[in-house]
């Protein structure tokens, strides 16, 4: 039995580390040519556009710091949580993964493929193949997981948890924003009518913020306090990273949209912050 354990605990380790790999190849084709590497950008690369419109290249910045931040959220799963915890997570990104998947399979029609969306054909072929590679992947671990259930995510015990609740809440508020209106058109200033390709690109962006959400209800779920309070340091550097990116396009939000979204996203970084170092904070005000 120790054998099989041990064997298992190996597995999901392998199974996570296989998995970030093959993220952040998709992580490098989104941002590889903002930071400078001599490479396509993700618009030429998988939507056969000549010159990447303004909108498009900002979702695909977007898209790829959404899944550098659950790629983070992997890594520390990995390699400072426990087995059950990578059992678990293996759970979670099953589910992320068919959720991609269904995208995948949304953009594959042959109407919007030919006529809205040139797709290169040989790009979204290998990206089919990367999904069901990723859902094999994690149901290798998760047809083995004999665990209970989580705690109840929706009734936070600890300070801690709480304040990864009102993460969720936030990041949800941003989805819906997304999802319920015309977003595109709400958040950008840039002229001209919005192409299909744009729209497409807010899909995968909108499928990397749920990711994000199902990060939070999992470390909710799953994590013990300390792993929590781990988890929303890692959480830390991506919200900052997401409040400098939108600093950077700031010239293309409108005046209203830019002050809402950073006052949301400071509100979640303050959460982050009292989540990872609160302790620390009480015990130097009472020290006070």
């Amino acid at each position: 039995m120790l054998s099989f354990n041990s064997t298992l605990n190996v597995h999901n380790k392998q199974v996570i580390l296989v998995s970030n790999l093959m993220g952040l190849y998709y992580a490098v084709m989104l941002l590889g040519d903002k930071i400078g590497l001599p490479i396509e950008s993700f618009g030429a690369k998988f939507y056969g556009l000549k010159k990447a419109s303004v909108v498009q290249a900002s979702g695909a910045s977007w898209t790829g710091v959404f899944l550098c931040t659950i790629l983070a959220d992997a890594f520390y799963v990995c390699f400072k949580c426990s087995e059950g915890a990578r059992l678990r997570y293996c759970n979670t990104a099953l589910i992320m993964a068919c959720q991609r998947l269904t995208l995948q399979i949304a953009h594959s029609t042959q109407s919007i493929r030919t006529v809205a969306i040139p797709v290169v054909a040989k790009e979204y072929t290998a990206g089919l193949i990367s999904s069901f590679v990723f859902i094999g992947l994690f149901s290798s671990v998760s047809s083995t997981s004999r665990l209970p259930a989580g705690s109840v995510w929706y009734k936070p015990a600890t300070t801690t948890a709480k304040c990864l609740f009102g993460m969720t809440l936030g990041c949800l508020a941003f989805f819906l924003q997304m999802i319920t209106t015309d977003f595109l058109a709400a958040v950008s200033n840039v002229k001209g009518k919005r192409t299909a390709v744009e729209y497409a690109q807010l899909d995968w962006c909108a499928v990397m913020l749920m990711g994000l959400i199902f990060g939070l209800l999992f470390a909710q779920m799953y994590l013990t306090e300390n792993e929590q309070i781990g988890f929303a340091k890692v959480r830390v550097g991506a919200i900052l990273s997401m409040m400098y990116l939108a600093y950077t396009e700031k010239a293309i939000t409108p005046c209203k949209n830019y002050k809402e979204s950073m006052r949301m996203m400071g509100a979640i970084l303050a959460l982050a912050v009292y989540a990872a170092h609160g302790k620390d904070i009480m015990k130097k005000l009472k020290r006070a």
